[in-house]
């Protein structure tokens, strides 16, 4: 797919080809060739586009794209991630997925392209930058790189200016966002997608979540990020780590849910301002010292109860962790460890039994 941004033609220093030779060699061939697809017209306001589905050696080889770091004037796409694409097309060629969404499309005037009302199909003749392609370079690429040679989804617009053309790729990264991975990360179970890591964290997060005697009942989010509590993914983000080495990995799993359930019920008693446990970067870093503080209370009180947790985490939950910046914002994460490991370790009692 060669990059262009201009949409009136190559120039000869423009001719740098999507990073595929083959695909160049395949664009020389067919450049002369016309073609033809049935299509559905689509008006929207004053908007028409023609959603069709091309054979991916019919497609690529015309296809082009504006980037911004090539053409800082009047190009707009963002540049390109080839193992984002290489992704694609293993999933494509893996036999059991798809991708129903759309590839969007500016058909340039090189092309001839054309609609008949009479046959309702779309015909255009297989030129180099023919289409710049204003959504989804990475899935057709992907396309392109599969294995398996698929059709491909599209919607093409004709006639756009480059500006409107750029105002479509705005439109379309902006108005159509994403769902949020911790959405995605809540509906695994549904889809049946989960491994077994995600399985245990989400059946410690549930749990924590509907014991009443739970610090972190009603503090926690299952399928959206809201300010004040802390979601899904954020909690696996803290407790993979601890659950991958440490006091925690091959606990059973009674034991397991009662040292964290413990642990989060000694800050939530400890802490002066007890919103901190529901903060992101103050939950993930109490979760980067778990194991000290767990080994660190059972070294010195030979138990891991909430009662002999809380006399090592006094000290950690007395930091304020605002001073100096108002009383409003917080440290980093990173910040956060450093203070908390600190404090830890110099408030370690040492007895002569010890010694």
């Amino acid at each position: 797919m060669p990059t262009n941004a201009q949409g009136a033609g190559p120039t000869k220093d423009d001719q740098e080809p999507f990073p595929d030779k083959e695909a160049t060699k395949t664009t020389r061939v067919r450049k002369k060739k016309g073609v033809a697809y049935p299509a559905l017209l689509i008006t929207q306001n004053s908007r028409r586009f023609y959603f069709s589905t091309i054979p991916v050696d019919d497609l690529f080889p015309s296809c082009f794209v504006s980037r911004r770091d090539d053409d800082p004037l009047t190009g707009f796409q963002r540049g390109l991630n080839e193992s984002r694409a290489n992704d694609i097309a293993q999933y494509l060629a893996a036999g059991s997925g798809s991708i129903p969404s759309n590839i969007v499309l500016s058909a340039q005037t090189s092309t001839g392209f054309s609609y008949s009302r009479s046959s309702k199909s779309i015909s255009f003749s297989r030129a180099p930058f023919g289409f710049l392609v204003i959504d989804g370079q990475h899935r057709l690429w992907g396309y392109h790189k599969c294995s398996v040679q698929h059709r491909v989804p599209v919607a093409i617009y004709e006639g756009l200016t480059r500006a409107e053309e750029a105002r479509l790729f705005i439109d379309i990264n902006t108005t159509q966002r994403g769902v949020p991975a911790t959405l995605l990360l809540d509906i695994k179970q549904v889809a049946e997608m989960e491994n077994a890591r995600e399985q245990l964290l989400r059946d410690l997060f549930d749990k924590l979540q509907s014991d009443p005697k739970s610090a972190m009942a009603g503090r926690l989010s299952a399928s959206e990020s809201v300010r004040g509590k802390i979601s899904r993914v954020t909690f696996n983000r803290a407790l993979g780590g601890a659950l991958e080495s440490g006091v925690l990995m091959d606990a059973d799993p009674a034991v397991r849910y009662r040292l964290l359930s413990n642990y989060l019920n000694a800050f939530d008693a400890e802490l002066p301002d007890k919103r901190n446990l529901a903060k992101s970067s103050y939950f993930e870093a109490i979760f980067e010292i778990f194991d000290e503080v767990v080994r660190n209370t059972i070294s010195v009180h030979r138990s891991a109860k909430q009662s002999e947790l809380q006399q090592i985490i006094r000290p950690l939950a007395q930091l304020d962790f605002t001073a100096g910046l108002g009383g409003k914002a917080t440290l980093t994460k990173k910040a956060l460890v450093g203070a908390l490991q600190t404090t830890l370790r110099k408030a370690l009692p040492i007895s002569g039994d010890m010694l």
